[in-house]
């Protein structure tokens, strides 16, 4: 029987050296990180801002006005008497929850592909009635007669299709404008 002279695992084991060195990369120049990006966009970013609010009250204004001309041609469908004054003053500032909740399902709701076909063709319904039902708001309320008293008014009602490409416009476009806006303060 052998007998060994020390025990087993007293010793580290020997580390042996690569055959050939490991590469280094090659760059004809020295690898320098770029610089991190914060504070670029914020310029751009409240400028969106300041310009997306005052045009998203403007189109909240006009998708109002629009909501009660509905509501009218609606009543008037059904031969009620009663008819919904539009609002005025304090009531537009009341009723902003709507259009916040509006822009809401409009920007965040997302189709989920894998939640099957029924709830697949009841988002498709939802978005399409929300983009339906405020862009129509909104051309409603900028080809009313009210609307078209003012300068602003007369200025989206120059064409015959002027009215609807605004509606678009002030559909979409404060929206992004706020989104992109705010990406940019917070990235």
């Amino acid at each position: 029987m052998a007998v060994r002279s020390k025990p087993l695992g007293s010793t580290p084991p020997r580390q042996r050296k690569p055959a050939v060195p490991p590469r280094r990369p090659f760059a004809p120049y020295p690898i320098v990180e770029p610089p991190a990006r914060s504070g670029i966009g914020a310029p751009a970013g409240l400028m969106m801002i300041l310009f997306g609010l005052p045009l998203w009250a403007l189109g909240a204004k006009y998708t109002l006005d629009g909501v009660v001309i509905g509501i009218n041609m609606l009543a008037a469908f059904l031969e009620l008497p009663a008819r919904v004054p539009a609002p005025t003053g304090w009531w537009n500032l009341l009723l902003i929850p709507i259009g916040l909740l509006f822009s809401y399902v409009e920007s965040s709701v997302r189709l989920n592909l894998f939640g099957g076909p029924a709830q697949l063709l009841a988002l498709l319904i939802l978005l399409a009635l929300t983009h339906g039902i405020d862009i129509y708001t909104t051309y409603l309320g900028i080809s009313s007669l009210a609307a078209q008293s003012t300068g602003i008014g007369q200025v989206l009602n120059l064409f015959w299709w002027s009215p609807f490409i605004a509606a678009v416009v002030l559909t979409y476009l404060p929206e992004l404008l706020i989104r992109g806006g705010w990406s940019l303060l917070t990235e």
